[in-house]
């Protein structure tokens, strides 16, 4: 029931790859660092094993909250010196309507179930994020999959993250149906933009051919990019 969180996608094991060598330009070491669309949690660990402070984990769906309490409990041993915490977090109540006007399928497409009504309710209630808790640092792996994301996103990050400082994003250019993912990710720049975010695109590594054969990952036309938002 944990839905498209159930696995590691390519961009999460290319933003692992990067982390490894980039952690210093964001100021990971002592960081409170903030994982949105957590999924498996797999950067957010890395996070805690590269310096940071404080990891949360942050996920939409009952049962992907419910495997990050696991992945908690199985990486603490590793994670000695900082604080791993899972909370929900759904990107859609950031924006006053979106939710009840959009009402996307549990599990981005609908694949999975998260669980009935009162379950939703109860995981909103006793373990969203406190709605005034900011982050120095917010990282995301594919977090812009479906609309109406770009949107919800960006307002997710502008109220999340602090002042100074940084999100980074790792993303597939994925074409959605009638729209290019060039388009898509022009979409995200331009409501972070709108909100006041400086925000920086560069092309990010992809995975080798062979990575991509035999297994779940899928290659996109136009590979990965790097998002970087930024308040000061």
């Amino acid at each position: 029931d944990g839905g498209l969180g159930w696995r590691v996608w390519a961009s999460g094991v290319v933003m692992c790859r990067e982390l490894l060598a980039r952690h210093g330009e964001i100021g990971l070491n002592g960081a409170d660092v903030l994982e949105v669309g957590a999924g498996c949690g797999v950067v957010g660990f890395l996070a805690a094993r590269l310096g940071a402070r404080r990891v949360t984990f942050t996920d939409y769906l009952p049962g992907l909250l419910s495997n990050l309490d696991k992945s908690v409990e199985l990486n603490a041993e590793a994670s000695v010196g900082c604080e791993l915490r899972v909370r929900h977090l759904e990107w859609l109540a950031s924006v006053p309507g979106l939710s009840e006007a959009s009402a996307r399928p549990v599990g981005g497409d609908g694949s999975c179930s998260g669980g009935d009504a009162k379950m939703f309710e109860a995981t909103a209630r006793d373990r969203s994020l406190a709605s005034d808790e900011t982050f120095a640092v917010i990282l995301g792996s594919d977090v812009c999959y479906e609309d109406p994301l770009p949107k919800a996103l960006a307002h997710t990050l502008s109220r999340r993250l602090a002042r100074p400082g940084v999100a980074w994003l790792t993303l597939p250019v994925r074409d959605w149906p009638g729209e290019s993912g060039e388009a898509v990710i022009e979409r995200l720049v331009k409501f972070a933009t709108d909100l006041g975010m400086a925000v920086t695109v560069e092309k990010a590594p992809d995975l080798e051919e062979e990575e991509y054969e035999g297994g779940t990952f899928v290659r996109h036309r136009g590979g990965m990019v790097h998002v970087w938002l930024r308040h000061e």
